[in-house]
């Protein structure tokens, strides 16, 4: 079977008419439209699982202005024909994104949402044109204002009411109001002097929709937070969420277990779901084993456009898809002893608990360690490690993807702290086996990170160096089984076929350094530790112990080969 794979189209209609290949979600609607309809709703989901791509399919089912049954014909939703009969685009519908809505001050974040609401009125300029005498001069002439961005900032700010109002005397039918990104301007603002004017100008436009309001059948968000519970604007306290962690709609956004085993099929390639479930698997939502639908689609693109490389691996799609996201990991990085000792533990794959906040807004995210690591996981970048919702809650990375991610910003954080080129001296003084270079560089670096830790743990060394190498390119191993036990860093270099092997201790006293890396280089002899890199075929195999006090350190050579 010839498919053909895009994960570029974010609209419903494009993707259908360009004949990609669709995982039909469209059972989404019927559930929502009769099974589970409420007047304001929100769906919240990590970057990347197709939030968009739901919200343009709902809109081109309602949208009264269209004829749909082309790009909705052999799916799902058009079995049930009470949806269709009752709701197939028989309804004004108002859709608008705000994923563009930031600026470096307020005025421009605000002058980006002018501008969103003039197109939203250009598009439904035949309400300025009206004749029926069902709308008012003044709302006529209010519309051509925020048409023409010439409305004061408050008329903007109320403008979903004015089109909502509008619409619903053109066509005699209350309206549905889509909300795609809702959260944005919020995550573009975070850590700036404005942060609090934007939430409170997208708040109080949300507030004039989702409170009691005869013009609107019902208002949709989506968005990566449910940021505005507990606003001043009790117009947006009577949200319904379905987030990561509701069983309801679990599996509406992303793709099923099933799906990808299907597509998998559907392209030929069947024998690769080990790899993509271990690269881009490991979600949990609801109860519900999910995929990320982008990572899954430019994966099997690469494979049958023939770009994949066998050498290289699977890519990692994620890498600077987040701003906000990178921001959140920075932010915290060095600052809390907690927050280190978790990234590492997660980076060895173990598990952290957490009292998971699911209404968190933006700028409480650096309160303290629960609402980090709550952010994360509605951000995709962690998961429950459990189906039930727990009071406290274990949390781990989802899959290699991810993890590969959490290194990358770990070194992004250091750099910016250290030199580049004092980084490569160590790194190359460890492959060439000189020790001295290598020692006398790592306590170059060490004077110029440790400082950002309040506590020096053996976790904060393991950290710094497991950046590093990510950084550089390596393939890094934290705490993986070897031998007889765990080594805490399994650096490789696949290229050359060659691997390095570190084990860390971290001692109180100076004077216990020569005794800690005895210790250390006597495990690493006695658990075997090199058998790994030997059984995989690494011609070369290095393995050193180190041993740290504060910011002083001693390397020693286990063995070379």
């Amino acid at each position: 079977m010839t498919i053909k794979i895009s994960a570029s189209y974010d609209s419903f209609r494009e993707l259908r008419e360009s004949g990609s290949y669709y995982v039909d979600k469209t059972d989404f609607i019927e559930e929502y439209l009769l099974n589970k309809f409420d007047k304001a709703v929100m769906f919240t989901r990590p970057r990347r699982f197709g939030k968009t791509l739901t919200m343009t399919m709902l809109r081109d089912f309602l949208d009264v202005r269209q004829d749909s049954r082309e790009i909705f014909e052999g799916l799902k939703i058009m079995d049930c024909h009470e949806a269709v009969d009752g709701y197939m685009n028989k309804y004004p519908v108002i859709f608008l994104s705000l994923k563009e809505i930031y600026g470096t001050d307020f005025e421009e974040a605000y002058q980006a949402l002018s501008i969103a609401v003039s197109k939203l009125c250009e598009k439904n300029s035949f309400l300025a044109e009206d004749t029926s005498k069902n709308i008012s001069e003044a709302s006529k002439a209010l519309f051509r204002k925020l048409w023409f961005q010439d409305a004061k900032q408050v008329n903007t700010i109320q403008a979903l009411d004015l089109l909502a109002q509008m619409l619903k005397q053109y066509y005699g039918k209350p309206v549905f109001v889509i909300v795609d990104e809702y959260d944005v301007p919020m995550a573009k603002s975070l850590n700036t002097l404005y942060y609090d004017k934007v939430r409170d100008m997208i708040e109080h436009m949300l507030s004039f929709v989702c409170k009691t309001n005869e013009n609107v059948k019902g208002v949709v968000l989506s968005g990566c937070l449910y940021t505005v519970k507990n606003s001043t604007y009790t117009g947006v306290n009577n949200i319904i969420p379905y987030s990561i962690l509701t069983p309801n709609f679990a599996s509406s956004i992303g793709f099923t277990d099933d799906e990808v085993r299907r597509l998998l099929d559907d392209a030929g390639i069947q024998d690769r779901y080990g790899v993509v479930e271990e690269w881009y698997d490991g979600y949990i939502f609801g109860r519900n084993k999910m995929f990320c639908p982008w990572d899954v689609l430019l994966y099997v693109r690469t494979v049958l456009d023939g770009s994949y490389s066998d050498a290289m691996g699977p890519e990692n799609y994620w890498v600077n898809t987040s701003e906000t996201t990178q921001n959140i990991i920075h932010g915290f990085l060095g600052k809390t002893g907690n927050a280190g000792e978790g990234f590492e533990q997660l980076l060895a794959g173990k598990t952290i608990e957490c009292t998971v906040n699911d209404s968190l807004p933006y700028h409480l995210i650096h309160e303290n360690g629960d609402n980090l690591w709550s952010a994360l996981l509605e951000t995709g970048y962690l998961t429950k490690a459990v189906t039930e919702r727990m009071k406290v809650t274990p949390l781990r990375i989802p899959n290699k993807e991810i993890k590969a991610v959490f290194r990358q910003e770990v070194w992004e954080h250091f750099k910016d702290h250290v030199d580049d080129v004092i980084v490569k001296d160590f790194v190359n003084a460890l492959w060439a086996g000189e020790i001295s270079n290598a020692q006398s560089a790592l306590a170059g670096i060490l004077e110029a990170t440790l400082l950002f830790y309040h506590e020096y743990h053996e976790y904060s060394y393991h950290l710094i160096l497991d950046g590093f190498f990510t950084g550089f390119g390596y393939t890094v191993d934290s705490e993986r089984e070897t031998g007889y036990g765990r080594s805490d860093l399994i650096i490789r270099d696949p290229g050359r076929k060659r691997g390095m092997i570190l084990e860390l201790k971290h001692v109180e006293k100076e004077s216990e350094m020569e005794a800690a890396l005895k210790e250390a280089s006597e495990q690493m002899i006695v658990k075997k530790y090199d058998s790994r890199l030997d059984y995989e075929g690494y011609t070369t195999r290095l393995s050193y112990g180190m041993a740290f006090c504060d910011k002083k350190c001693l390397i020693g050579t286990v063995y070379k080969h």
